[in-house]
């Protein structure tokens, strides 16, 4: 029998199309989502209701020294949704921002001296050595779906705070 998801509307994943993404799987290049590297989790806040939180596990990838894309789920199991994205810079090109654009992103020093900010699994020192060059960093967050126990798609936009 296929997997089916929990909370995600539609009908379970058929057996010939679990068949299918097996094959595909192994034939096709998956170049950008192989780049991920690093895990990440934190509890992001909702702007508009800063008693709601959703848990983030951010899947990161170096685009260089100064930018990171993440994906970022609800949970960090095989049938996690994808809730959104975030984009990381460094605080250099963060300065270079119009001021108009700066407002959309967040700096992720508290975050991280915090402990809401973490990588789960690494011993401390390891987390450390990579968290020092995050907390130097600011985000700008997409969210596109409500979270884990949710059935909304949500709204697209900017969540305007971690």
């Amino acid at each position: 029998m296929a997997t089916t998801f929990t909370g995600v509307p539609g009908e379970p994943t058929q057996t010939g199309t679990a068949m299918l993404e097996t094959a595909t799987a192994a034939i096709q290049d998956f170049g950008p989502v192989n780049k991920v590297h690093q895990h990440l989790c934190a509890f992001h806040f909702y702007a508009h209701d800063m008693t709601r939180q959703v848990e983030a596990h951010h899947y990161c990838a170096h685009q260089n020294e100064e930018v990171r894309q993440c994906l970022i789920y609800d949970s960090p199991e095989a049938d996690a949704k994808l809730i959104g994205l975030e984009y990381l810079v460094s605080e250099r090109l963060f300065l270079t921002l119009p001021d108009d654009e700066k407002k959309l992103w967040h700096s992720h020093e508290y975050e991280v001296k915090s402990g809401v900010l973490f990588m789960p699994g690494l011993p401390g020192p390891i987390q450390r050595q990579d968290l020092d060059k995050v907390c130097k960093t600011y985000g700008k967050v997409f969210h596109f779906w409500q979270g884990r126990h949710s059935t909304s798609w949500g709204t697209t936009g900017y969540d305007g705070t971690d």
